[in-house]
């Protein structure tokens, strides 16, 4: 992506993205076209190749739009993901936000993975890294858990946190499938449960 020289510049930039994000979330990559994107935004076919060479790197971007979106809410919650209550008002949130959302769309990153991560190699590896970032906040918050004995020596606060992603990823598709926000509930309960499978009986709880 092209960065823009001028305040009306980034503006314009910054619509167009938002706008595809949207679009591409609502639809999907392949029925989102950039004529799609230009009409939804108000911009011109030469203002978007002034600033995306193609849909192909649009869509890249959208990703890191979408994670830099998770991330920020997120990244506020670091230091409550080191404590048992900070992790499990983390999922209830992210069931809450699906559900206030009438349960359309699912994950928008677990979106573009299941339509895109067998089309385009540079897009899976793309992808592959989003989700490795954003799992890195509670793997952290996990590590200092062990640091200070409320987790046992040798739990592997990646793999915790992998396999919490792979139940997050999993409520988002039933609960989006079903139109039941039940799976999804159940599925972070689980999550939740196989964490504290891992705690020390002695340490002291910080919730």
């Amino acid at each position: 992506m092209t960065q823009a020289k001028t305040r009306r510049g980034t503006e314009t930039r910054d619509r167009i993205l938002a706008t595809a994000a949207e679009l591409i979330h609502e639809r999907g990559v392949a029925a989102t076209s950039i004529d799609d994107i230009l009409a939804a935004s108000g911009t011109g076919k030469s203002q978007f190749y002034l600033y995306f060479a193609s849909k192909d790197e649009l869509v890249r971007d959208v990703l890191r739009h979408d994670l830099d979106t998770i991330l920020d809410t997120q990244e506020a919650l670091l230091e409550e993901l080191s404590t048992w209550k900070g992790i499990k008002a983390w999922l209830d949130a992210l069931a809450d936000m699906h559900e206030r959302r009438d349960l359309f769309g699912g994950c928008r990153i677990g979106s573009l993975a299941a339509e895109m991560a067998e089309r385009d190699e540079e897009l899976r590896r793309a992808i592959a890294e989003a989700f490795s970032r954003w799992e890195s906040f509670l793997a952290a918050g996990l590590a200092t858990m062990r640091a200070r004995g409320a987790l046992r020596p040798g739990t592997d606060p990646r793999a915790l946190a992998e396999t919490t992603m792979a139940a997050i990823q999993g409520g988002y598709l039933l609960s989006t499938t079903k139109r039941d926000i039940r799976p999804m509930r159940n599925s972070l309960s689980a999550a939740y449960a196989h964490l504290r499978s891992f705690s020390t009986r002695s340490s002291p709880r910080r919730s």
